[in-house]
């Protein structure tokens, strides 16, 4: 996906995250356990400010601004001042201007773009599910997975769960994780298969239609979802030994 669309899809995702939390700061986050919308955004709005600190750097920086505040309306302003800051930041400089990653590779502003995106966006989607007020994710196990309608075009979903696969779960410099099998994931409204293994910590991803021990089909959006644990497979049509598609969970987010 253009990094233009990517950048513009950060700042609609962070404006209605924001949005959504104005009048749920104690609600609880039914996809991230134990937290509130509160620590949600005390989390999100840390991974702005951690993220604007590496911008210029090729080595990770040891500090950066981090006082956050306890009042419930300091912390929506907190959370506003640091997210338009990063925009800004995207704004204005060049793709391949320079700024760490922990992957090691790809150094550049626009990696941090693609990566900020996709973190927005899921974390929206978290909102979004502690404004339904639902407790946690085993609760809308007995929904249909259209219930559902505030996820994602099937052009940024394809490139989240390709982002998925090649840097949170790929990128990770020295990956400690298994599949028992094969899995394969068909989009069903959008030209996008991936068939995956992970043997000894190694990712192979084969973006084509191939046989495998476990298989999902859904939409873009509902395989990003499920990727990130954000979906239950319940939900969605899947086949296969179950054991594979059950390990995915264990994968670092």
């Amino acid at each position: 996906m253009e990094l233009s669309n990517l950048k513009q899809h950060f700042k609609k995702e962070v404006q209605t995250f924001s949005n959504l939390c104005q009048s749920t700061l104690d609600h609880a986050v039914p996809t991230c356990p134990g937290w509130t919308v509160q620590d949600l955004i005390e989390h999100l709005g840390t991974v702005h400010r951690r993220a604007a600190a590496r911008v210029g750097s090729v080595t990770d920086p040891t500090s950066f601004e981090l006082d956050i505040p306890n009042d419930s309306q300091e912390i929506l302003n907190w959370f506003e001042k640091g997210w338009q800051e990063l925009y800004e930041i995207f704004e204005s400089n060049d793709s391949d201007y320079p700024a760490w990653n922990w992957t090691g590779t790809n150094l550049t502003l626009g990696w941090m773009i693609r990566r900020q995106a996709h973190e927005a966006a899921i974390h929206r989607y978290d909102a979004e599910l502690a404004q339904m007020g639902l407790p946690n994710l085993n609760s809308f196990k007995s929904l249909p997975a259209e219930s559902l309608p505030f996820g994602f075009d099937p052009d940024f979903a394809v490139d989240g769960l390709n982002e998925r696969l090649e840097v949170s779960i790929g990128g990770k410099p020295h990956l400690k994780a298994n599949l028992p099998g094969s899995i394969h994931l068909h989009a069903t409204d959008a030209d996008a298969e991936w068939t995956i293994t992970i043997t000894e910590g190694i990712v192979t991803v084969a973006r084509d239609h191939q046989k495998a021990d476990a298989a999902i089909r859904a939409t873009a959006s509902e395989l990003y979802l499920w990727s990130w644990d954000r979906l239950p497979v319940e939900i969605l049509e899947h086949f296969g030994n179950i054991d594979v598609i059950e390990a995915w969970k264990k994968l670092p987010g």
